[in-house]
């Protein structure tokens, strides 16, 4: 009869253990949860099935924070990623200077998201902000970002592209360089010039590098809550309240734990789903490749 080892059990037992309290309990408390009436005050419950569910798809507010979540996303997820392409296309070419600006590049990731948040809003401030600075280089007026129901967005999408495509620009870099430098050789033989080999070359061989990418950064840009919170409360009149957003208002704000966590498991879903697709994806190409 086989043995069974239980030396590497043994050995990630800590890690599964924080893994099952951090992670598992809580995913599963949620849902549970989200079944039920919940007072805390009065710390009384009561099973009601489907209703948080059924009042979160019913509430207008949800449906508008989910075209603000989208919103959001439109304007981050696709100039990150293409900044991040085009800055490690840079960087690759910058020689002696290119270990310099990969860590330029990167700190922006690193930065606490309180700090970031608190630095931009007296960048946007409507008096001495620095972006309304700028604009007065070009005779535009003054400009109250952060309490402009048209510009509150695009405000908090700058911070969200400043801080996430250094990542971007590290795994594009890690991309560019696995390609083959013989298939490029022979671009260049062929007389192919650089933007050709770009466009035939190498923009379709880092397909599973721009995958990844856009689906990492448009899982993070789901989850969008610290800078929402510092710097505009989901303001002016719900203009930037976003998904994450919602669900912390909804539990800690209107103590509303059922419809928190009926949010939470529906926002949970949908990023499961966009995971297993990349996931998928990914596998295909890889045998493609």
């Amino acid at each position: 009869m086989r043995r069974i080892p239980w030396q590497p059990y043994l050995y990630l037992s800590p890690v599964l253990v924080l893994y099952a309290i951090f992670f598992v309990f809580p995913l599963f408390f949620s849902l549970y949860i989200s079944f039920m009436e919940w007072d805390l005050l009065l710390d009384k419950k009561q099973f009601v099935g489907l209703s948080n569910y059924q009042e979160v798809l019913s509430n207008p507010l949800f449906w508008k924070v989910i075209r603000n979540t989208l919103l959001y996303m439109a304007l981050t997820v696709p100039p990150s990623a293409a900044l991040g392409l085009v800055y490690a296309l840079a960087i690759e070419r910058a020689g002696k200077l290119r270990s310099m600006y990969r860590v330029l590049f990167f700190v922006p990731v690193v930065i606490s998201v309180s700090v970031a948040g608190l630095v931009f809003s007296l960048m946007f401030s409507p008096q001495k902000g620095l972006f309304n600075e700028w604009l007065g280089l070009f005779g535009i007026g003054e400009q109250a970002w952060l309490q402009d129901t048209k510009l509150a967005m695009f405000a908090l999408a700058i911070v969200g592209v400043w801080m996430s495509f250094g990542y971007n620009v590290v795994l594009y870099i890690s991309g560019l360089k696995q390609l083959n430098n013989e298939v490029k050789e022979a671009a260049a033989i062929d007389g192919a010039s650089g933007w050709q080999s770009f466009r035939h070359m190498t923009f379709p061989l880092l397909m599973p590098v721009h995958m990844f990418v856009w689906t990492i950064t448009l899982l993070h840009s789901l989850q969008i809550f610290a800078t929402v919170h510092i710097m505009t409360l989901g303001g002016p009149n719900n203009s930037t309240n976003v998904w994450a957003f919602f669900i912390w208002q909804e539990a800690f704000q209107f103590f509303n734990t059922g419809t928190a966590s009926a949010a939470a498991t529906i926002l949970f879903v949908i990023v499961l789903g966009l995971t297993v697709i990349q996931v998928r994806w990914m596998q295909k190409r890889t045998q493609w490749v």
